[in-house]
């Protein structure tokens, strides 16, 4: 039977994250035979391993995520796409509730909750309040690839994701998107699961690619530097500015999205948090944006300039 939707999920080196995304989505709502998963490989040292027409692999060299769900989401077989991370769990009736809401847009971005550890580090809060906001990314005419659904003839006219992003991809493509006319639509009901970051060296890691190449996009595409990132290495102003950008709040963490994740969020939190935020991290991301900056004007004189 032709399915009506195609799975996409692009994985480096993540066996493990791929046996269990795959072990939920036998669970759900949808029948088995309606859907296919697509798997793009992105040069994975041992690639994972497909299961006939249901679940299939294509791999390729190591580039960017965004180059492995390209791969994948060409040999598609449904008019419908719904990309998905490798270290994401779907809950049963996430393509049911996506795939209804699809029906009245263009894009449609699902709920991002996270799976905290039962005792969360300060890293881990910090992840709950400041990433995969999809409700507030697509507020922002944004969203993120880890719970994103498409029609596919609108992903291949406006020529599916940057490939040259390791970062910041999907952000991309649906700013394109909606500059081309597209509905963008949050289904809060579409919900798959993702770990916090629970160790700092991780957390900063993540805080420094989406910041460096946040910068080297503006730059890239000639636009000046967010107020946010000019005022960056100002103490208290620059995160100020950026939570004020991405809609949350300044003087505490984001409750509402601590709280949907299982965790209860009071002042104590906050004590603990707002000084690695307001320190730690602001000056990671600052010198994070300095840089993605310096890379993004390299890349406009240089166009083949290595990421």
């Amino acid at each position: 039977m032709q399915p009506i939707v195609s799975v996409v999920v692009p994985v480096r080196d993540n066996a493990e994250g791929i046996r269990s995304l795959l072990a939920c989505l036998e669970h759900q709502t949808v029948g088995r035979d309606r859907f296919e998963v697509l798997i793009g490989d992105d040069g994975s040292r041992v690639p994972p391993e497909g299961a006939g027409g249901a679940v299939r692999v294509f791999s390729g060299p190591p580039l960017t995520s965004y180059a492995g769900r390209n791969r994948a989401a060409a040999e598609a077989r449904a008019d419908l796409l719904a990309f998905c991370d490798s270290d994401c769990l779907p809950d049963p009736h996430w393509l049911e509730e996506g795939l209804a809401v699809l029906e009245v847009a263009d894009i449609v971005g699902g709920e991002v909750l996270f799976t905290p550890p039962p005792r969360p580090t300060v890293w881990s809060l910090l992840t709950m309040d400041m990433f995969l906001d999809q409700g507030r990314s697509i507020r922002l005419s944004q969203g993120v690839t880890a719970n994103l659904l498409v029609r596919r003839a609108h992903f291949e006219r406006l020529g599916g994701f940057d490939e040259s992003l390791p970062s910041g991809g999907d952000y991309d493509f649906v700013t394109r998107s909606v500059e081309a006319g597209a509905r963008l639509v949050f289904a809060p009901a579409a919900v798959v699961r993702h770990p916090t970051l629970d160790h700092g060296r991780h957390f900063l890691r993540k805080v420094w690619s989406t910041n460096r190449w946040a910068a080297a996009r503006r730059a890239r595409e000639g636009r000046l530097p967010s107020i946010a990132g000019a005022f960056a290495f100002v103490p208290l102003v620059g995160v100020v500015l950026a939570r004020r950008q991405a809609l949350r709040p300044a003087s505490r963490l984001h409750r509402a999205r601590l709280e949907a994740s299982g965790v209860t969020a009071d002042w104590r939190q906050d004590v603990r948090a707002l000084p690695v935020l307001y320190l730690v991290v602001a000056y990671t991301a600052g010198f994070a944006q300095l840089r993605g900056w310096v890379l993004g004007r390299r890349m406009v004189r240089e166009p083949a300039v290595e990421p």
